[in-house]
């Protein structure tokens, strides 16, 4: 089979840089491989095999659980813990918090880097040796689910009404799973 692209000139003044020629068959062969995709009925699955190690076939095929932290990396505490107790876990970890679980590991909130300085700017003297993480944590934190796209997640952290640079990873029951950080997304390739 031959295919003849039409082609007058090269846009180059000079007609010789392959300026125009270089269009057409990027036009031409992009235009077979989505006629081919539609024709074999490709499925998502199929084009991300194609490209597993490419940011299109991660975005495809990774899932929340095949990127998250787990257990010994989390960074936890309890709500009754002292924050200044718990400035080790929080710089330990790598996350930029804490998860405040209860005692059957459901998530309570999160303690962030950032709700630590504003902590420190309220309160005063001695007073911030008594704070406990319960008392500063955000009760109502973003989350996920450990089968949901990793690039949702991406998507999830970067939605208003302000970005964030981690989600708690629970199960149906709110029991803390793990934690999927952008810094861990971007590592991964998304």
């Amino acid at each position: 089979m031959n295919v003849h692209l039409p082609l007058e000139r090269e846009l180059c003044p000079f007609d010789l840089a392959p300026v125009t020629s270089t269009a057409i068959q990027m036009v031409f062969g992009d235009t077979v491989a989505i006629a081919l995709m539609g024709a074999r009925n490709l499925t998502k699955e199929q084009y991300a095999a194609n490209h597993p190690a490419g940011r299109i076939g991660k975005s495809l095929i990774f899932k929340v659980k095949d990127v998250m932290k787990k257990k010994d990396e989390l960074p936890i505490c309890k709500e009754g813990d002292l924050i200044m107790e718990q400035l080790v876990e929080l710089s330990s970890k790598g996350c930029g918090c804490l998860l405040v679980i209860d005692d059957e590991y459901r998530l309570l909130g999160t303690f962030t880097d950032g709700d630590l300085r504003r902590t420190l700017i309220k309160a005063s003297g001695e007073a911030i040796f008594k704070l406990r993480v319960g008392d500063m944590c955000n009760r109502e934190p973003r989350t996920i689910g450990p089968d949901a796209m990793a690039v949702e997640a991406m998507q999830k952290m970067e939605s208003p009404p302000s970005p964030v640079q981690f989600l708690p990873v629970i199960d149906h029951q709110n029991v803390l799973i793990g934690i999927i950080t952008l810094h861990g997304l971007v590592s991964a390739g998304l």
